[in-house]
């Protein structure tokens, strides 16, 4: 069943969402677009996603897994080039 029509989001998509770590609106709205058009669907799925965390977990992990920490990396540097030589002139005052 759809919850979300703006995104073409079902409820299945929310359910693999939550065994991949999904706990929240805002993790499901980074993952899947939900309530980023309208909203309307924002109690509907809530809702679903309570029902979702409250229910035994179909891959009998019980522990909420950590969020995924990524590095990140510096732009890579570009050489410092010398300064251009520039011919010096001597100008009377």
């Amino acid at each position: 069943m759809y919850l979300c029509i703006c995104k073409s989001v079902s409820d299945r998509q929310i359910r693999e969402a939550v065994e991949l770590g999904a706990r929240t609106i805002g993790d499901l709205n980074i993952r899947l677009g939900i309530s980023a058009d309208c909203g309307k669907c924002t109690d509907s799925v809530q809702e679903f996603l309570d029902a979702c965390l409250a229910g035994p977990s179909p891959t009998g992990i019980t522990e909420i897994m950590p969020p995924v920490v990524t590095e990140t990396v510096p732009p890579p540097r570009k050489p410092v080039e010398p300064a251009p030589e520039r011919p010096w002139f001597a100008v009377d005052l």
